[in-house]
């Protein structure tokens, strides 16, 4: 037998790991050359890319339908209707002869996870079955929806093909499987089994931590672990307890960022995100004008920069917390978003299924910027 090699991202030992990547771009990299490559699988080499689009995923999904016995008839982007015309993802039969479900499959990729609506979701496929007929209706999404994401649709009559109904349905066909993005997505899944990972711990240690002032400690030290986990790297490793020169405005975490590429790259460039400050608060009610003003005056075009960080167990006041975070941006330029525990344990959740956590941030940001 041939020796172990460790990946150096997932750090699952295999035989054959032919991908070497480089820690900084080449041109950037003059000397010790072998100082700035390191190894890892074919799973995270793929996943370490962009998300693909909608329509790999439908193809995707429908070879592994066809490779499957239980299924037949398979269609892709089936058109249907007559007064008004429809077009389905992906229709196919399951079972028998004798006992036959048509399925009409809508698709979704994980790119466009953050900005699901699910009542939306729902009110497509019922107007879709409404006008196809007799069906069965399902959502197909590659991800780990919400237990109340996945009750609704429970409720709606809609089955969810999520990321675990997938892995288990189709997992003999993946060896089969194009190589690629969806395929090492549901392969790792398969790696993972019923272990805990330690997103899973995070989020327990999350649920588990008492809103207010006696785990105010905890949850301080707990978010900084989180964002070390989900960010680091390309950030570096959160600094505790930063003033500015005057002693007065003192945040929870800096994060330094010297990102040369990708999300944080971006914010870098845009939002002058040289340091990511970070404030945690713990108190059981959501953050208003006060706490964001306390970050807000730590934030300097010539110092900390013009992006920070707020983590909040409820979020932000719609109220006076909104209309604050509305000024600082308009009028002083400084990005400041709230991140409650629901975002956080989406954060790790993306982490933990192969995905970007940096999407949350992300999806954030368009949807402040697009209430303006």
């Amino acid at each position: 037998m041939g020796s172990y090699t460790t990946c150096q991202v997932c750090q699952e030992k295999s035989q054959d790991l032919p991908y070497i990547e480089h820690i900084k771009p080449k041109s950037k990299w003059l000397i010790n050359y072998s100082e700035n490559l390191f190894v890892i699988c074919e799973d995270c080499h793929f996943l370490s890319g962009p998300t693909p689009p909608k329509v790999e995923f439908v193809n995707f999904l429908s070879d592994l339908l066809r490779d499957n016995g239980q299924y037949t008839d398979i269609a892709q982007d089936a058109i249907f209707g007559k007064k008004h015309r429809f077009r389905a993802d992906i229709l196919a039969n399951q079972g028998d002869q004798i006992r036959r479900t048509r399925l009409l499959v809508e698709c979704e990729s994980p790119d466009v996870f953050a900005h699901i609506n699910i009542d939306n979701v729902i009110k497509q496929l019922n107007s879709y079955k409404e006008v196809y007929g007799e069906c069965q209706p399902v959502f197909a999404i590659p991800v780990t929806l919400s237990d109340a994401d996945s009750q609704a649709l429970k409720s709606a009559g809609i089955q969810l093909w999520d990321l675990d109904f997938l892995t288990i349905k189709f997992a003999e066909q993946l060896a089969n499987a194009d190589r690629g993005y969806f395929r090492s997505l549901l392969s790792r899944r398969v790696k993972r089994g019923p272990r805990l990972t330690r997103e899973d711990q995070l989020s327990i240690r999350l649920k588990g931590c008492e809103k207010g002032t006696a785990d105010w400690s905890l949850y301080q030290g707990l978010i900084g672990d989180i964002l070390e986990h989900l960010f680091c790297p390309p950030l570096t490793k959160p600094l505790s307890e930063h003033a500015d020169h005057t002693k007065t405005n003192r945040r929870d975490f800096i994060l330094s960022n010297y990102a040369e590429s990708g999300f944080w790259h971006f914010m870098q460039r845009t939002y002058m995100a040289d340091f990511v400050v970070v404030d945690a608060k713990n108190g059981a009610k959501k953050v208003g004008k006060s706490e964001i003003l306390q970050v807000a005056n730590y934030l300097k075009p010539h110092g900390a920069g013009l992006f920070g960080m707020i983590f909040s167990r409820q979020g932000c006041d719609a109220a006076g917390g909104l209309s604050t975070l509305r000024e600082q941006w308009v009028i002083h330029k400084k990005l400041i978003v709230v991140f409650s525990d629901e975002d956080v344990h989406s954060m790790l959740i993306a982490k933990r299924d192969g995905r970007h956590p940096e999407e949350v941030v992300k999806q954030k940001i368009e949807s402040f910027r697009l209430s303006l």
